[in-house]
Order: structure tokens, then C-alpha cells, then sequence
């Protein structure tokens, strides 16, 4: 045996767990807190232009940007402490190889790819309303799993359910490219990936709860809701096939199990029920009654033993300025008060401390709501924030306020005004609001005649978010009419070009099925 593999000086790496596209998995041991834990070795990124050229030069800024994102979105996960979430312990980077490695908790258990069904209803109900618990908290933070399949979901001593791989499936949702260059690619598994990760676009929440769908469906009746054939993909199906009923093959269903999964697996994301819904729906089914309850104990991993006490998500909390200890009412934000925190946010921001200054411009919002142009301004500092952070669900409603407001008091030419359009538009587009994306990308685009990046950027975004109403023509129309923009920048055989390339060819695919 050769000498031991050590990263960071700390961490003993043993024995390979699993591998994958993004990278590999092991079993290791952290010599200071003497303790097994999960070591993930992700892949490296390579850059393919010619080198060189202005396009490697952004390629690989672009990855840089890449890989802070993807350290951020780490640390959000870590934050989240539902038992249901394996703990981040530490991340870095292996100075030898240049390789990000996260390193997690170690967890005994069975994945449900181990445990094929059909199984019992309170069974099924049982998994997938701890399931649902997670993704609540999960989405509350704009993380999108992105992979739930069975072989991601393990159930541990006592029942517990506990979603796997979140490190890689963040990963795998940060571009490694900009927007423009993942065209065409798509993130998840084909059995179970929801229409828009099969069409390759903007991904959110109702993605999750899509594939949990899949899930379920395939725990109560032992097969998946769509079988691939050689003649129809499982991305077809995806898209264009409607789910069918599952008491047409397992009849003793309950019908309001069945109406769920068919909700969940409803083509428009804005037709699926949340998390939260599907956690409600499924909490009395999965509380095991009669001869069933008497035979949980009896195993160890029955995913019911945890409803003797039902697990409810925890309540939304919601962060209020802090109110002094006497209950007296929080001072109103003066003048000077919102100078200060402004410099304070600008030094976190400077040093990629993003939380600690939203929560900062949380608490001054909601002090400033006695003077309407104070609150407006913080507004906007919050909102800039939080689209930097990537906490788009959070940033989108609240410049759908606050943009046509500036836009009446300053000219929807200003030039804070035009930004703010911009990052609206982005904002909705990736939270799924693609009609709201859309007014905003061309209020923006109908006042800028630049050919900077935003403005290719905006004009990319807006032809997706054409196609995302259901007016893919002009979609294809706008996105054709990029082409010769990218060419003269990046020349004819750039990734940019042969990326968009691609996604109008997928486009027109489309507009002929």
C-alpha cells in the first residue's frame, strides 16, 4: 500500500464511493476531529477556443465567475439545517490538482435504487413527504436539486430520508459558461427530468417537485410514469406526452394520491403544487395505521417511523429588523443611518460577504417604510444584491415594484433604469416568470443600442422568453437576427456561434413537433 492521500493536510482519502460526470465520490477520514466523513473530488474545467483569442479570454473569466458561484451556493447549502440534508463540513481547493473538493457528511443507508417498488402507499407517502420537507427549505434559499432520482435518495437508520448529492447538482446548475454557451445542455436525469430541463431551459423549483413526481409514480406502481422506446426518448415524453393516470395500473390508489402525481407532473411549471402542498397532501397517508403501524418497528429503515411525530416543515421565517429587548418599536431609518449601512453593504459586497449585506438591507427596508424615496433607494440596493447573490425568486418581485416606479420618477431612459430592467428581465427569467421577463427585457432593449454583452445577453434572453410564451417564431426571429453580432465579434466558428446555433436548431425542432 502506497503512502496515504491526504488533502488540505487534514483530510485521509480511503476508498472510491461512486463516480460521475461531474466528478468523484470517496469515503475518507478528517484526522483532526477523528471522524469518517464523504470527500466529492469534482472534475476540472477545460476551456476549448483558440488560445489566445478575446473569446478564451472570456471563456475564462467566465469560469472564474463560475467557480465563485459554485463556492457561494455551497456555503448557502451549508447554512440549511434540515436533518433530511446531509452536513457540509468544508470545502476548498486541492492546491496539487486544482481540484474543488467538498467534503460531507458520511451517511449508512439504502438509496431507493436498492429498494425497488411497488411498495405500500404509506410507504411511498412516507418518502416523498420527507422528501418534501427538504425541498422546502432547499427552494427557500433558490437551490434547485436538479437530480432527484432514486438512486439520490437514501433512507437511513430510523426511517429518516435524506437527499444525496447536492454539492454536484449545485454544481452542475452553475454555468460554467455564460448563459450563452449552455445552450442545448441539460441537467438531470432522463427518466426523470422535468419539460424544461428537457428542452435545456431556466430551471426552478417546480423542476424539483416535476422529478419527485417521477419518484413517486414509480414507487407506487413499480414502472415510470413514461418508458423510452426506440422510436420516443424520454426527453420526448417529457415534452409532449401527458402523464396518465396510475390507478390505471395499480387500481387500490387513492385518488387523491393520484390527482397529485398528475399535478406534479404537469407540463407548465406554474401548474405543479410547491413542496409544501405536496407535503400536505401526502402527511395522512403516510401515518401507518393498524397492522401496518405495529410492523414499523420492525425495521429499522421504514420511512413511516419518523410520522408517529409527523415532521412538518418549520415555519417560514421571514427576517424583520430586530426590535430592542423592552418591545419598544424599531427607531425609523434616518438619513445618515442609511449612508452608513450603504457603506457598509458596498465593503461586503467588495469582499463577496453578499448574506450579511442583504440581511443588512433587509432590516433597513423595513425600517424606511416611513419614508417612500428613502425605501425606494435601499430598495434598490437590496435588489442589486440580491440578483448578485443569484437569489432570483427573492430579487425579481421585488424590481417588478420598484423599476416602474424609478422609471416615473427618473425616465425609463436612465440609466440606473435601464440596469434595473436588465437584471429584472434575468431575474424572472430564472425564477420562471418568463411573461414578467419578457416586459422587462424589451422596455430594456426598446431604449439601448449598444452590443456590449448585456445587450447581447438581453436579446438572448429575450428570445428564449418568446419561446417560453409560446411565440417561438419570433423567438427564432430574434435569436437568428444575434448571429451576425457574434460572428463579427467572436468570428464564424466560436463556441458563441455554434451554441446559439444549436439552441435555434433545437428551436425549430420544436416549432415541428
Amino acid at each position: 500500500m502506497g503512502e496515504d492521500w491526504v488533502l488540505a493536510g487534514r483530510y485521509r482519502v480511503d476508498a472510491p464511493i461512486g463516480s460521475g460526470g461531474m466528478g468523484e465520490v470517496w469515503r475518507g477520514y478528517d484526522l483532526q476531529l477523528d471522524r469518517m466523513v464523504a470527500i466529492k473530488l469534482m472534475h476540472r474545467r477545460t476551456i476549448q477556443a483558440r488560445p489566445g483569442s478575446a473569446e478564451e479570454a472570456e471563456l475564462i473569466k467566465a469560469a472564474e465567475i463560475s467557480r465563485e458561484r459554485f463556492l457561494r451556493e455551497i456555503r448557502t447549502t451549508a447554512r440549511l439545517e434540515h436533518i433530511g440534508i446531509p452536513a457540509v463540513f468544508d470545502f476548498g481547493t486541492d492546491p496539487e490538482t486544482d481540484r474543488i473538493y467538498l467534503v460531507m457528511q458520511l451517511l449508512y443507508g439504502q438509496t431507493l435504487s436498492e429498494m425497488p417498488g411497488p411498495h405500500a402507499v404509506s410507504w411511498a407517502a412516507a418518502v416523498a413527504a420527507q422528501m418534501a420537507t427538504i425541498l422546502v427549505d432547499v427552494h427557500r434559499v433558490d437551490v434547485v436539486h436538479r437530480d432527484i432520482k432514486p438512486s439520490n435518495i437514501m433512507i437511513t437508520d430510523g426511517g429518516l430520508v435524506r437527499l444525496l448529492d447536492f454539492g454536484v447538482a449545485v454544481l452542475q446548475g452553475a454555468a460554467a459558461l455564460p448563459r450563452l454557451t449552455q445552450v442545448g445542455q441539460t441537467v438531470g436525469s432522463p427518466p426523470y427530468m422535468s419539460r424544461e430541463q428537457a428542452l435545456g431551459n431556466p430551471v426552478g423549483a417546480p423542476a424539483d417537485v416535476y422529478s419527485l413526481g417521477c419518484v413517486l409514480h414509480e414507487m407506487l406502481t413499480g414502472a415510470l410514469p413514461f418508458i423510452e422506446t426506440p422510436t420516443r426518448s424520454y426527453q420526448d415524453h417529457h415534452i409532449n406526452t401527458p402523464p396518465r393516470s396510475m390507478r390505471s395500473i395499480a387500481p387500490d390508489i387513492p385518488a387523491t394520491v393520484d390527482d397529485l402525481v398528475l399535478r406534479m407532473l404537469a407540463k407548465q411549471p406554474g401548474d405543479r403544487p410547491t413542496a409544501e402542498e405536496v407535503y400536505e397532501t401526502l402527511l395522512p397517508l403516510a401515518q401507518p395505521s393498524g397492522h401496518e403501524r405495529s410492523t414499523v418497528d420492525d425495521d429499522g429503515r421504514d420511512p413511516r417511523r419518523p410520522f408517529v411525530r409527523p415532521l412538518a416543515p418549520a415555519p417560514r421565517r421571514r427576517r424583520r429588523a430586530a426590535r430592542p429587548a423592552d418591545g419598544r418599536p424599531v427607531e425609523p431609518l434616518s438619513i445618515d443611518e442609511a449612508i452608513e449601512i450603504r457603506k457598509q453593504v458596498r465593503a461586503l459586497v467588495t469582499d463577496g460577504h453578499l448574506q450579511p449585506a442583504i440581511d443588512l438591507l433587509s432590516d433597513a427596508v423595513d425600517r424606511a417604510a416611513h419614508n417612500p424615496e428613502l425605501e425606494l433607494e435601499v430598495s434598490v440596493d437590496l435588489a442589486t444584491t440580491l440578483y448578485a447573490a443569484d437569489e432570483f425568486s427573492r430579487a425579481a418581485p421585488l424590481l417588478n415594484r420598484i423599476v416602474p416606479e424609478l422609471a416615473k420618477r427618473d425616465g425609463e431612459e436612465n440609466e440606473t433604469v435601464l440596469y434595473l430592467s436588465y437584471i429584472a428581465g434575468v431575474s424572472n427569467a430564472e425564477a420562471g416568470r418568463p411573461e414578467a421577463a419578457l416586459a422587462h427585457l424589451t422596455a430594456f432593449l426598446s431604449h439601448t443600442n449598444t452590443t456590449d454583452a448585456v445587450y447581447i445577453d438581453a436579446r438572448y434572453q429575450r428570445g428564449l422568453m418568446l419561446h417560453a410564451v409560446g411565440r417561438t417564431e419570433e423567438g427564432i426571429a430574434e435569436l437568428s437576427g444575434l448571429l451576425p453580432l457574434l460572428v463579427q465579434q467572436y468570428g464564424a466558428d466560436s463556441v458563441h456561434v455554434r451554441s446559439l446555433d444549436r439552441r435555434i436548431e433545437q428551436l425549430r425542432r420544436h416549432t415541428a413537433q
